[in-house]
């Protein structure tokens, strides 16, 4: 069994991750991010937390992870940095003896420190990351993110995975 689990935080990431659901039969689940904010102050202060990796309050806090044979995490990049949400629920669960397939939307080149990074964290709690990937979805309509999800899919074998 498969499990995606995301924040997102424009519905980029919700959209490329449901396209996903559809080719691999997975649940997804979506982190809430309980602090964060709107308006141009609060977009300020949530780029200002992702760029200092700093810690936020999440729901669903941790999930029971025991059931899932694959987990996919999604995080926005945010100036090149893992939303805090996903940062924090990283920290808060474990990973031992599981798979991860870590993935980013972006609307620039940064999502290669986002998926170092994400790494990085799952390794420490446990994971092995078995595969990885960027969707870049600036300036994209729906049909050209389906598209290159997609192609991304194939490219990868994911549905071996799965």
């Amino acid at each position: 069994m498969t499990s995606i689990i995301i924040f997102s935080k424009n519905n980029k990431m919700k959209y490329v991750s449901s396209i996903i659901k559809e080719k691999t039969y997975s649940d997804i689940i979506e982190i809430k991010d309980l602090e964060r904010k709107s308006g141009f102050l609060g977009r300020f202060k949530n780029n200002y937390n992702a760029l200092r990796s700093n810690k936020t309050r999440i729901e669903p806090e941790t999930i029971t992870l025991n059931d899932y044979d694959l987990i996919l995490i999604g995080s926005p990049s945010t100036f090149g940095s893992v939303s805090p949400a996903i940062s924090t629920f990283i920290e808060k669960n474990t990973f031992k003896n599981k798979n991860v397939i870590i993935y980013t939307t972006t609307n620039s080149r940064q999502g290669y420190e986002v998926l170092r990074q994400m790494k990085n964290k799952i390794e420490e709690k446990g994971g092995t990351i078995v595969n990885s990937f960027i969707l870049r979805v600036n300036n994209k309509s729906d049909d050209e993110i389906k598209i290159n999800t997609i192609k991304v899919i194939k490219e990868l074998d994911l549905d071996l995975y799965t």
